[in-house]
């Protein structure tokens, strides 16, 4: 019985190894693995917005590549703040509005979206903006030009998003599901950009 087991676990695909390694992992060490796939799916989505921003930009202007630096600021906002903040937020939801809460899909919801989102948007645009580079006036400057209009669509777009997420999706996917989500948020956004 031990030997068919193990011949059948070397026998799987490599795909299926990732799967088992990554739901291993999140058991583990959830936030450290959280943080990880945060960083990589920032760094995938800003990647796949620079290209599709750069090929549909104005002919006469030449390709220059991806811009490393934007990446990196990308993808250490999501190793250092989303995967671990997001973590400790969706165990934070689940602590004050328990599931017998009446209405507890929606006050969730509502706290994920009025107390939470607006200040990690500000760290957001704050944070990337210094680890690419801009400074600090540039950063507020950035902040003051953008806030409003992104938080609006933040809102409108990641609210149904988000009440699926908190209230459908297991705490230990949440992280992920977000992150997926995002990144398909990234590149719809740049491939509308002109």
């Amino acid at each position: 019985m031990n030997g068919s087991s193990s011949t059948r676990k070397a026998d799987d695909p490599l795909i299926q190894k990732l799967i088992t390694e990554y739901l291993r992992l999140l058991q583990s060490r959830p936030v450290l693995t959280k943080a990880v796939t945060s960083a990589i799916i920032s760094a995938l989505g800003d990647i796949i917005a620079q290209k599709i921003v750069s090929s549909r930009g104005p002919s006469h202007l030449p390709y220059t590549g991806i811009h490393w630096r934007s990446v990196a600021a990308i993808s250490t906002f999501g190793f250092v703040v989303s995967g671990p903040v997001i973590h400790h937020i969706y165990h934070l939801l689940d602590t004050l509005v328990t599931k017998d809460t009446s209405y507890a899909g929606i006050k969730r919801v509502l706290i994920d979206r009025l107390i939470f989102a607006p200040p990690y948007l500000l760290l957001f645009f704050y944070v990337v903006s210094i680890l690419e580079g801009k400074g600090h006036v540039a950063s507020v400057k950035k902040i003051k030009e953008t806030f409003l209009t992104a938080l609006l669509m933040n809102w409108k777009i990641w609210t149904p998003l988000q009440y699926i997420n908190i209230n459908y999706i297991p705490r230990q996917y949440r992280v992920l599901f977000g992150n997926a989500v995002a990144l398909g948020w990234t590149i719809y956004l740049a491939s509308k950009k002109r």
